[in-house]
């Protein structure tokens, strides 16, 4: 009994942090004609650098919310800079599925599953 505490604690610990990692899927697609750079997505308790998006390609990301949030996107196109008001509902819990569309006007459009 004694050699089994260890190992069902060790395996408790392991399952917590497997845990605390779950978070939103989050993928930004860019259907915009022009390539997006300096792409940031940001809510409750959360930044995620997502790097230059080419035309017609997308990004994925698992986002870690303090809480109940909604997305932001900020980037840059065409020499502008463009930043979204926050939209949308999710959790940190892995339950959520966040998609954000930049459109050809550079509006963003935020979609959660």
């Amino acid at each position: 009994m004694k050699q089994r505490l260890p190992i069902t604690f060790l395996l408790c610990m392991l399952f917590s942090a497997v845990g605390c990692k779950r978070g939103a899927k989050l993928t930004v697609i860019n259907d915009s004609e022009a390539t997006l750079n300096n792409v940031v997505a940001s809510g409750e308790g959360f930044t995620e650098f997502l790097g230059s998006i080419p035309h017609g390609d997308q990004r994925h990301a698992t986002i870690q919310p303090a809480g109940e949030s909604s997305l932001k996107l900020e980037f840059d196109a065409d020499g502008k800079h463009f930043s979204s008001e926050p939209s949308g509902y999710f959790e940190a819990s892995g339950h959520y599925k966040v998609t954000a569309t930049v459109s050809p006007d550079f509006t963003v459009t935020v979609k959660d599953f």
